[in-house]
């Protein structure tokens, strides 16, 4: 071992020095999130871990992030260092490749919140909000559309039944009265309301 590394030039053992450690904590953190726990540290200081903020972003600032980072740029850096490149192209290649792998760690966190985020929404929060119709609702008792609806900072889309005796077509604006289930609620127009305020309503809530 140590007549390997006094082989390597100055710069190997600067790339290997980043890599090697930097790969050895990224084997500790894949380990222990295949066994449930999380490494990512909160760096922007709001309280809250940041593999776990910020999923409709890249979500790169991370540990996860910056320890790919070293691991990829250091080996990168090492491998074209030891094909005799210039110091100057090792170390672009190494920057260039830890960058990429900051990214791709980024995109694949940002994926799995996704999923992970995606039945965790309350239905009983959509009360008193309102939407707009996707798919034609029937009138009360002939069947249901779907509406879209911004809940609880993300667009979902829920079916819905009418409670009035109007077809609620495609673009209608909706205020959601109830839940009738986990995935259906109750809507009604708010053409009505339109009319009698003699405005529209602006955005939804």
């Amino acid at each position: 071992m140590l007549n390997w590394w006094s082989n390597l030039s100055l710069p190997g053992q600067v790339f290997a020095a980043v890599a090697i450690p930097a790969t050895a904590v990224m084997l500790l953190q894949t380990l222990m999130l295949l066994f449930g726990f999380g490494l990512d540290a909160d760096v922007d200081g709001d309280g809250v871990p940041d593999a776990d903020v910020d999923h409709d972003g890249l979500g790169l600032i991370s540990i996860r992030g910056i320890v790919a980072f070293f691991s990829v740029g250091g080996w990168a850096g090492f491998v074209a260092d030891a094909g005799n490149l210039p110091v100057a192209v090792s170390a672009l290649i190494a920057l260039t490749a830890g960058f990429l792998a900051l990214m791709g760690i980024g995109l694949l966190f940002r994926s799995f919140y996704k999923l992970q985020d995606s039945g965790n929404y309350s239905i009983d929060n959509a009360v008193g909000k309102s939407g707009r119709v996707y798919l034609t609702v029937p009138p009360k008792g002939s069947g249901q559309g779907k509406i879209n609806l911004l809940l609880q900072e993300r667009l979902v889309e829920l079916d819905a039944v009418n409670e009035g005796e109007e077809t609620l077509p495609t673009g209608e604006i909706v205020e959601v009265l109830s839940v009738a289930d986990a995935q259906t609620v109750v809507v009604r127009s708010c053409h009505k309301e339109k009319t009698k305020n003699g405005g529209g309503i602006s955005k939804w809530n």
